[in-house]
């Protein structure tokens, strides 16, 4: 996909009422948050907005700075390559970590044991929901400022991964795309318990090979029973979101739907990654796969806990542009 052209939001049309804004990094207190911000503004006019959230004990104009800053294989950036998109790069409150005996340090929430997530487990919930609800915040901020749903990004780095894609599965609507870097998903292994599909080696679900055949006409009771029986349950995928939402106390309305299922996700992890066992990454992978996202999954075999540079920036350049083709043109 190295070479793909037309329309992404190079060529963006402006919304109503959008002027062009100055490309000069800005860092303000968010409204939503006491914490520092780093905006970088469109240089074209604003038509898209990217979210992303730094990892652990970092914070969004560090993180942000170096990641803006971050090269493709052409020597482009990706606001360079994307200038009508403004960039949020958010800042985690100060929470007290119990792994580092309670020392307050920048985190989207605490967790005690990466490698044991089921150990002491409920120390994630006040943070994720915290987050949720913050990056949420974000979102319909853009939203009101005339920027829909399908034209905003969410993503991040290591545990703000974890947090941005936890937050993102708990939306109400289709986002315009979802990127995450050396990350995991918070409670995956109860995502797992309700969509439990079996996976083929490429990742994609494994249908029944015991399907009906073609020359079988009619419908047997047995049949009509079991249809009657699926119709009626639950679909296991919004199950699981439920269970994600009543887990950190998350409201619920009747706008709840799986409209947000439609949203496409990248996922990258480096195979030697130290901090973020790879086969985290490798589980949310399939947990989302499960949900019925499109999810595209990249491995680098002599990464560590980090991005890929030129590599993985053309991965997600490439990425971007495909997901919001279908929104560049208004």
């Amino acid at each position: 996909m190295d070479n793909i052209s037309g329309p992404s939001i190079l060529k963006g049309t402006p919304l109503a009422g959008q002027a062009g804004d100055t490309d000069q990094p800005t860092e303000t207190s968010h409204e939503h948050s006491k914490f520092r911000t780093l905006i970088i503004n469109p240089a074209a006019s604003h038509t898209h907005t990217f979210i992303i959230l730094h990892g652990r004990g970092s914070n969004g104009p560090k993180f942000g700075t170096e990641f803006a800053a971050s090269s493709t294989a052409t020597g482009e950036t990706l606001p360079d390559i994307f200038p009508s998109a403004k960039w949020i790069f958010p800042t985690a409150t100060k929470r007290r970590a119990v792994l580092f005996k309670r020392m307050p340090i920048n985190q989207w929430f605490d967790i005690y044991d990466i490698n044991n997530q089921t150990y002491r487990e409920h120390l994630q919930v006040d943070g994720l929901q915290e987050t949720t609800a913050f990056v949420h915040g974000l979102i319909e901020e853009e939203i009101r400022n005339g920027i829909p749903a399908d034209r905003i990004v969410v993503g991040g780095l290591s545990q703000g991964c974890a947090a941005s894609l936890y937050a993102m599965l708990c939306y109400k609507q289709r986002l315009g795309g979802y990127f995450g870097m050396c990350g995991w998903l918070p409670f995956a292994k109860y995502v797992e318990e309700f969509v439990g599909t079996p996976l083929s080696e490429d990742g994609t679900k494994i249908d029944d090979v015991f399907g009906a055949s073609e020359d079988e006409e009619g419908t047997t009771f047995e049949d009509k029973e079991e249809v009657d029986t699926k119709e009626n349950k639950k679909d296991p995928a919004f199950e699981a979101i439920g269970f994600l939402k009543d887990n950190i106390t998350f409201p619920k309305s009747q706008e709840d739907t799986l409209a947000v299922f439609q949203t496409p996700v990248f996922l990258g992890h480096g195979v030697l990654d130290e901090k973020v066992p790879f086969r985290l990454g490798e589980q949310a992978r399939d947990a989302l796969v499960g949900l019925g996202f499109k999810t595209t999954w990249k491995a680098y075999d002599d990464l560590g806990h980090w991005y890929k540079v030129p590599d993985e920036i053309d991965h997600i350049r490439d990425f971007l542009r495909d997901a919001l083709s279908t929104t560049a043109g208004g």
